[in-house]
C-alpha cells in the first residue's frame, strides 16, 4: 500500500484533517500501518460500522476529546444514525460515567428537546426484592456494591435500578449493542472487571464471541493496545466456560 492510498483509506472514515496530512508527510510507513489498523477495525468483523462509530464516539466524549468525537459523530451520521439512537447511546453511560456524558455528548450530537405527545403517568418501581432479583439475573449475583446501596441508600438504589434497567434493554438499539458499547469503553479505560461484567451480559442477550471480540478491539483506535491487553483476559474468562 502506498501512502496516498493509506491517506485515502483513512479519509473514508475521518475525512482529511490536518493531522492526517502531517502524519503522512512525516511518517508514510506508519500511516500505512494506521490505515491497515483502521481498516481491520472499522471495515472488518461482524459488528455494523455504525455501532463501532457509536463506541468510538462515547470513548472520545469520556476522554473530553471533542474533535475526535465529532469525527465519529459525522461518520455515524453518514451511516444513518438517528437522534433517537444518539439519545439511547448516551443514556447508557449516565449511571456509570455521570450526567456529563449526556450533556457533552448531546451537545456534540445536536440533540434537542422534543414535544411530549403522551400523557404523563407515574413510573412505578418494583419492590425491593424484585429490584435485587433484577441484578441477580443481569449480573449472575447481587454484587456487594448493589447490596450496600439497597441497604443504606435506598432512594439512590432505586434511581440506579431505574436508570440501568431502562437503559439496558432493547429499544431503538438492541441491548446487545448497548452492552458491547460498555465493553468497548471499559476496554479503553483498561477496566477489566467492568469489561467482563458487560461481556457476560452481551453474550447472555445474544451477542456472539466474534461480536464481543470485535467490540473490544474497536476500542484500540481510541484507547490503544494496552486496553486490549486487559480486555483479552476478560474475553478469555467469559468464553472459556462455553
Amino acid at each position: 500500500m502506498y501512502v496516498d492510498q493509506a491517506v485515502e483509506s483513512i479519509a473514508t472514515h475521518y475525512g482529511k484533517p490536518d493531522w492526517l496530512a502531517t502524519m503522512a508527510s512525516r511518517g508514510p510507513a506508519q500511516t500505512v500501518g494506521l490505515a491497515r489498523l483502521a481498516k481491520g477495525i472499522l471495515e472488518e468483523g461482524p459488528l455494523p460500522e455504525k455501532i463501532k462509530h457509536f463506541m468510538l464516539f462515547v470513548i472520545y466524549v469520556s476522554q473530553a476529546k471533542t474533535e475526535m468525537a465529532r469525527l465519529h459523530h459525522t461518520a455515524a451520521q453518514r451511516l444513518g444514525a438517528t437522534a433517537e439512537e444518539w439519545h439511547e447511546v448516551l443514556m447508557v453511560f449516565v449511571p456509570s460515567r455521570g450526567t456529563a456524558m449526556y450533556i457533552d455528548g448531546a451537545a456534540i450530537a445536536g440533540l434537542e428537546r422534543v414535544s411530549v405527545t403522551e400523557e404523563a403517568h407515574d413510573h412505578e418501581l418494583p419492590t425491593g426484592p424484585e429490584m435485587l432479583q433484577y441484578f441477580q439475573s443481569a449480573m449472575g449475583q447481587v454484587p456487594a456494591f448493589v447490596a450496600l446501596l439497597a441497604e443504606h441508600k435506598p432512594t439512590l438504589f432505586e434511581g440506579y435500578f431505574k436508570l440501568r434497567s431502562e437503559n439496558l434493554k432493547d429499544g431503538v438499539l438492541a441491548q446487545k449493542y448497548k452492552e458491547l458499547m460498555l465493553v468497548a469503553l471499559n476496554t479503553a479505560e483498561r477496566y477489566q472487571r467492568g469489561a467482563e461484567i458487560h461481556a457476560r451480559a452481551a453474550l447472555q442477550c445474544g451477542a456472539s464471541k466474534e461480536e464481543l471480540l470485535d467490540g473490544m478491539t474497536t476500542a484500540i483506535l481510541a484507547g490503544g493496545i494496552p486496553g486490549w491487553i486487559e480486555a483479552s483476559g476478560a474475553f478469555l474468562n467469559v468464553t472459556s466456560t462455553d
